[in-house]
């Protein structure tokens, strides 16, 4: 089972972007997909009640399950690997959440996973008012990122070359594409997402 964990602040595309790439895996590449929505006081999803992690499941379409957790989220990965066997999960953090820090953990605590991967999507549109009111908690998302996803690349906005500037002054390894996620991803970027070392 591979992970892959999305963060960026609220706004930023991250249920958008998700959503296309469990569409390309579950009808492209024909890989089981469950998602984690990781949201404190969420509603919509019912179902399928799992008690000991508090997890609720929908299916959404072919090969794909939504999750939403009320618990504890290594509690929650692991019921997913018993129970669903999906080949991957993909887990959408509170806009408010540091990925950097779950990810931490879910390496600590849970061995049910043969590969990891940290995905950021930044705001084009409000990166300087971000980093200007939240500029703590925009780094704080950013740091330890395998990809981040420049988003809204098709609004008028701040210069990308400037955002992705401003990204390697913070962290010069960082890997960066640019993309608009209220299109349809390109398939280069669809791939990058999925690439899991």
């Amino acid at each position: 089972m591979r992970i892959l964990l999305f963060g960026g602040f609220l706004g930023s595309g991250k249920t958008t972007t998700i959503l296309q790439v469990a569409k390309y895996l579950t009808a492209i590449r024909q890989e089981t997909v469950a998602i984690i929505e990781n949201e404190i006081g969420a509603d919509g999803i019912d179902d399928q009640l799992f008690s000991h992690s508090g997890l609720q499941v929908k299916r959404l379409f072919g090969g794909c399950v939504c999750c939403q957790i009320t618990s504890d989220l290594i509690s929650a990965v692991g019921e997913i690997y018993e129970t669903i066997h999906p080949e991957w999960v993909i887990i959408e953090m509170t806009g408010l959440a540091y990925p950097s820090k779950t990810a931490k953990s879910l390496k600590k605590y849970s061995d049910v996973y043969s590969s990891f991967k940290t995905v950021t999507i930044v705001d084009r549109g409000r990166w300087s008012e971000l980093i200007a009111m939240l500029k703590p908690l925009v780094l704080g998302q950013i740091a330890g990122s395998d990809l981040i996803i420049l988003n809204k690349a098709d609004l008028d906005g701040e210069d990308i070359r400037k955002i992705n500037q401003d990204l390697q002054e913070f962290d010069e390894r960082l890997k960066v594409v640019i993309a608009s996620a209220a299109q349809e991803l390109p398939l280069a970027v669809l791939e990058e997402v999925v690439r899991c070392d």
